[in-house]
């Protein structure tokens, strides 16, 4: 009896670690993600800057589709950090 008591301690201990490891992993995923996004941001201003200053009529709709894309994935983010951690 004694031995299965000390083994579920040891399972409780080890479960416990991964826990923190994969909350400290994550953590540095989701800022890497978040970097990401900055990264996309800024080429997406280029490319609407681009076809603004070339007098592209297309220019609305292209910065739409950018910002719509970085809600989407800053929204989505947050929802799998919220859901995982």
């Amino acid at each position: 009896m004694l031995a299965n008591a000390q083994d579920a301690s040891k399972i409780k201990k080890g479960l416990e670690q991964a826990t923190t490891e994969v909350t400290n992993l994550f953590d540095t995923v989701v800022k890497l993600l978040y970097a990401v996004c900055a990264i996309l941001a800024v080429m997406g201003a280029f490319n609407v800057y681009s076809k603004w200053s070339n007098g592209d009529p297309d220019v609305t709709k292209s910065a739409a589709g950018w910002i719509g894309g970085l809600i989407f994935v800053v929204i989505a983010i947050i929802i799998i950090k919220g859901v995982f951690i």
